[in-house]
């Protein structure tokens, strides 16, 4: 039992470090149309997806690629790339996820929390290439414990990035500069997937 919520909590920290700044800059940017609630439940949406894919993964004995997941890492790259494009002087929109009803799941979904889950998908090949050995591995007991931890550390997670961004000094620094710093981190992190997973030989092959 200890030795599966140790090898859990390692897991979902490793593959979520960077979950974290990325949430700190969405609490900095919050509005009447996207809200921390917003922000709450894309993170379990984008969070189970992964868990679900990695699943499916593990129980067919199918790994999709890393190669091909990286591919999903041109989201943030449109996406910060649009928001740095974007020229609005409505105050009360948020600088950089607002509701968008192109979005096809936006009947069922709200489109702000959408835009999260996402992110939290864009950035989810790390997650899929260590939880799917890893699911692999336990038993249906210890399978069961591990996803419940996952489930109460996006919590943690969540809460740790709104306290933080709390302290006067980084939420004003943040507010500041987020119209540029986060469509810059966007797309940094999306360079970063295409690179770190190899799918940018997918897109320059001749």
């Amino acid at each position: 039992m200890i030795e599966t919520i140790i090898t859990a909590v390692l897991a979902f920290a490793s593959t979520n470090v960077d979950d974290l700044f990325i949430l700190m800059v969405l609490f900095s940017t919050t509005s009447k149309s996207f809200r921390p609630v917003n922000i709450v439940a894309g993170q379990y949406l984008g969070i189970v997806t992964l868990i679900s894919i990695s699943l499916v993964g593990s129980l067919i004995g199918i790994v999709v690629p890393k190669v091909y997941i990286g591919l999903l890492g041109l989201f943030p790259i449109y996406l910060g790339i649009r928001k740095l494009m974007a020229r609005s002087d409505d105050p009360d929109e948020s600088p950089v996820l607002s509701p968008n009803k192109n979005y096809i799941l936006a009947s069922v979904i709200n489109p702000a929390t959408l835009s999260v889950a996402s992110i939290t998908i864009a950035n989810g090949a790390d997650n899929i290439g260590i939880y799917i050995p890893l699911f692999v591995n336990l038993s249906v007991t210890s399978l069961m414990i591990t996803i419940a931890i996952f489930m109460v550390l996006v919590f943690v997670w969540v809460k740790i990035a709104e306290y933080l961004v709390r302290h006067p000094r980084l939420k004003n620094t943040l507010a500041r500069y987020n119209h540029i710093l986060f469509p810059c981190i966007l797309i940094g992190l999306g360079i970063y997937i295409l690179i770190e997973s190899g799918s940018y030989t997918l897109l320059i092959k001749d």
